[in-house]
């Protein structure tokens, strides 16, 4: 191992380059007044190409130490070495997670010119919305896999390619089974983006600080609810096809994919020779198996199917039963994403530092307060006034679609590092249940009783079912010896 210095060179054990400015320097003849400022410059030549010539050998053997710690096979790039540049890595998470999610709630927005071209019911728009959902379950414990061994960056970024190829084939479907088959496949491109970009923010932030890194990824995806709300109505609304919608979302996925193949880079490998990790299967058996782990799987099948059934369906609601236009259901969806978007990182900041790290408490409280919400969103049918909707959907927005920055930052730490990656994919195939059954099952009620009051409090009994689970949920970290 060699070790740069910047004072004087070993001539023990000198290279040819030192031999070669050894050599000029003896020819050097004080012959003149600026005699001593030659010698000094001689000495400086001689220093420097005597380092020069280290380095090139070293680098020959790979084994060049640019500070007092070895920096292993693969060294860290300079870019890598700032303090921001983990900050770096949550803006392109933060770019993939709103072109994903605009690309996931396609068929929510987009229900109103859907269903009527293909004369759904609402049990089978829902059945669409939870399509997606399907790829996601089919590909999350090979992608946290994937990721545990060989990184999370073409994991993701190949994801986003397929999601984006899937909206742009989906721009062409007819039928039913077409449209199903490939929402299919771009929810596998989704999921390829989720377990993977939570073992990133696990890897490169601390445990202070953590659950704020993840709050300010999980706001792309609020984002991307914002434009979905927006953009995608509109562009159907202005071309009158909604496929030229899908066209603009797949797009907008080849552009991320492109950006986060250039510009992602892994966290460094450990110092030393390169190797896998191996995982006893006892210790991925152990922890699926660990009660607490089911606990905040269980509670979190109840949150996705609250959230999932909101965005499939509220602007259904908001449109049919409100009486509203589809622009005005586009602002109402927006602003329930831009709230969540600041609940999700006032969650994290709250868990971080005001309560020391701990995460169980926060979905008490969400559990409690978007029940409330949701009981507020059922009777909005008999006082349909404009703030209180605007009340109801920021009160939701807040918890029901706040909550994911802290739950994937628990469910990240509940093991050791090494099980993280398997543990968010064991954990999203368990909770994405909720995401393919809540949808259907809400439009199964839609059209079993011919309204949405039994939905909505199914809604509020499932996040009343979160507040219970959370607290009779004991650990917060799986311990070494459980």
């Amino acid at each position: 191992m060699v070790r740069l210095s910047p004072g004087r060179p070993n001539r023990s054990s000198p290279l040819p380059a030192w031999d070669f400015i050894a050599s000029i320097r003896k020819q050097v003849v004080p012959s003149h007044e600026h005699t001593r400022k030659l010698q000094n410059g001689a000495r400086f030549i001689e220093t420097f190409g005597y380092t020069l010539g280290s380095s090139f050998a070293a680098i020959e053997k790979g084994k060049v130490m640019l500070t007092n710690q070895p920096v292993g096979p693969n060294p860290l790039p300079l870019a890598q070495r700032s303090s921001s540049y983990p900050w770096v890595i949550v803006s392109l998470l933060w770019v993939s997670h709103t072109v994903y999610f605009m690309n996931y709630m396609t068929v929510g927005t987009l229900a109103p010119f859907i269903q009527p071209e293909l004369k759904l019911s609402s049990a089978q728009v829902g059945f669409l919305c939870s399509a997606m959902t399907i790829g996601t379950i089919l590909i999350q414990i090979p992608a946290g896999m994937l990721c545990d061994r060989y990184g999370t960056r073409w994991v993701m970024g190949m994801g986003l390619w397929l999601t984006g190829s899937a909206a742009m084939a989906l721009s062409w479907a007819h039928g039913y089974g077409a449209l199903f088959g490939l929402l299919v496949l771009a929810g596998v491109g989704i999921g390829c983006n989720q377990a993977p970009s939570s073992k990133a923010i696990i890897l490169w932030f601390p445990s202070k600080g953590r659950a704020t890194a993840m709050g300010a990824k999980q706001t792309g995806i609020n984002m991307g609810g914002i434009l979905a709300s927006v953009l995608l109505p509109a562009i159907a609304l202005h071309y009158g096809d909604w496929r030229f919608s899908f066209r603009g979302a797949g797009l907008a996925s080849w552009f991320s994919a492109l950006s986060l193949l250039l510009l992602f880079k892994d966290p460094p490998k450990p110092a030393g020779p390169s190797r896998s990790v191996e995982i006893p299967r006892g210790e991925v058996r152990r922890l699926i198996l660990h009660r607490d782990f089911l606990l905040i799987c269980f509670y979190g099948i109840l949150l996705m199917i609250t959230q999932y059934s909101f965005a499939a369906y509220f602007f259904l609601y908001v449109t049919r039963v409100l009486g509203r236009t589809i622009r005005e259901a586009g602002f109402l969806m927006a602003v329930a994403f831009a709230v969540g978007a600041v609940g999700r990182i006032g969650w994290g900041v709250m868990s971080d530092y005001l309560l020391g790290g701990r995460r169980r408490p926060i979905f008490m409280w969400v559990g409690v307060m978007a029940a409330f919400s949701c009981l507020c969103l059922l009777l909005l049918k008999s006082y349909p006034l404009s703030g209180l909707v605007l009340l109801a959907v920021m009160l939701f927005g807040a918890t029901g679609m706040g909550w994911n920055a802290v739950y994937l930052t628990l469910v990240g730490e509940f093991p050791r590092k090494e099980l993280t990656g398997i543990a968010t994919g064991v954990a999203f195939v368990i909770t994405n249940v909720g995401v393919v059954v809540g949808p259907p099952l809400f439009g199964f009620f839609v059209d079993l009783s011919g309204g949405y009051g039994l939905s909505w409090l199914l809604m509020a009994f499932c996040m009343l079912g979160v507040a219970l689970l959370s607290k009779i949920q004991r650990e917060e970290r799986m311990a070494a010896g459980d």
